[in-house]
């Protein structure tokens, strides 16, 4: 079953917010299947903003999240948010249902949100995932 959640080379994220190949693995770069790839996948697909692989033939692919930098986390944009990320996780093909999801504003930095979804994939499997989004 994890087959159909596929495989893909491992990000390793940076805490300034980029990403890029993880290459702890000393025989080259390292993979990541499974749940794990989903997660991946997801947090990849919300941090990219929609629009921006239109060259390379992914119209659809990413998020509107960005639209909301610089605007204050009042409740009409945390809903709006909550939206955006919905709508971005639905529409990976390996998610069967959005279960839960919260998107909170973060009182210790102006501008962030932490986001948790519980979702279920294709596989039947639920996957948790959780990220902090700067919009400040």
């Amino acid at each position: 079953m994890a087959n159909e959640l596929k495989t893909d080379l491992r990000l390793a994220f940076s805490e300034s917010g980029g990403a890029d190949l993880d290459w702890s693995d000393h025989g080259g770069a390292s993979t990541v299947s499974g749940k794990d790839n989903l997660v991946q996948a997801l947090t990849m697909r919300l941090i990219v903003y929609r629009g921006h692989l239109n060259q390379l033939g992914h119209q659809r692919y990413g998020s509107r999240v960005a639209d909301l930098i610089g605007e204050p986390m009042d409740r009409a944009n945390l809903d709006l948010l909550r939206r955006y990320v919905r709508q971005a996780i639905k529409e990976d093909p390996r998610v069967d249902e959005v279960l839960e999801l919260s998107v909170t504003a973060r009182a210790d930095v102006p501008g962030a949100v932490d986001v948790r979804a519980r979702i279920k994939a294709i596989t039947g499997d639920a996957v948790e995932l959780g990220l902090a989004l700067d919009l400040g």
